[in-house]
């Protein structure tokens, strides 16, 4: 008989363990990563290498370009303040040209001044002369009637010289003097004498030879247009000689007051 030996216990069956994701993604990384890793760390460093050792000429460009930087500003400094100096001595020449260009004119202004008084003094200077010479004729003459303004409102000084040719004689004479014009609020023609006009000056001449000037005041009324003035000298019991008249225009007398 055979005998029989007990069997022993059958043990539980253990599962292998599983290997999760995880493990799985770590062991292909483990074959990936350190492989680009040496890719990208290489370049760098290989950069990082050359970079180094141009670092000093990129310095000494650098420093060149800031030296020629202010280099540059420095010389448009200069050129600004030569082209500022440059405009203000264009502006003093502007000024200087204008002051210089206002005496030129006023030179010439005071050289026609001059001119004019000069022609107006040789015309004295004849007129004199033909008058003392007795080439004016025989007679009685008026010239250089003028209107002049006074300080008083419508008041006028009237201004005018008789003459009398030639060295023979004095000659006795009376003078009148007439305004013609409108009233302001009639059409009619108003003849204004010397009483009018207030004219208290003496308007006889007495022993005239050559030239006698004579100055007088008038005074318009209220409301009255002047529009010619006359003036008239007769000589005293002298029948062969003329009386002389002289007619101008208010206007025209008014235009030569300075």
């Amino acid at each position: 008989m055979t005998p029989q030996f007990p069997r022993p216990p059958r043990l539980p069956r253990i599962p292998p363990a599983r290997r999760s994701r995880r493990g799985r993604r770590r062991g292909w990384a483990w074959w990936v990563v350190p492989p680009l890793t040496i890719a990208l760390v290489v370049p760098v460093v290989v950069i990082a290498l050359w970079w180094t050792g141009s670092l000093p000429d990129s310095l000494e460009v650098v420093a060149d370009a800031h030296e020629g930087i202010e280099t540059l500003q420095a010389e448009l400094e200069r050129e600004t303040a030569a082209h500022q100096a440059a405009v203000a001595a264009l502006r003093r020449t502007q000024q200087e040209l204008e002051m210089q260009r206002a005496e030129v004119q006023a030179f010439a202004a005071d050289i026609e001044r001059q001119e004019s008084e000069l022609l107006m003094l040789r015309d004295e200077l004849a007129f004199y002369r033909r008058l003392a010479e007795g080439a004016e004729g025989d007679g009685l003459g008026i010239r250089a009637l003028r209107l002049q303004r006074t300080g008083q409102a419508r008041g006028f000084d009237v201004t005018f010289q008789l003459y009398r040719p030639g060295l023979n004689r004095s000659l006795d004479l009376e003078w009148s003097l007439e305004v013609e014009g409108y009233a302001a609020e009639g059409e009619d023609r108003i003849v204004l004498d010397a009483d009018a006009l207030g004219v208290d000056a003496d308007r006889s001449v007495a022993g005239l030879r050559l030239l006698r000037g004579q100055r007088v005041r008038i005074r318009l009324p209220e409301g009255f247009e002047p529009q010619r003035l006359t003036l008239r000298a007769v000589a005293k019991d002298e029948e062969n000689i003329e009386p002389v008249a002289e007619q101008v225009a208010w206007d025209r007398l008014l235009e030569e007051i300075p």
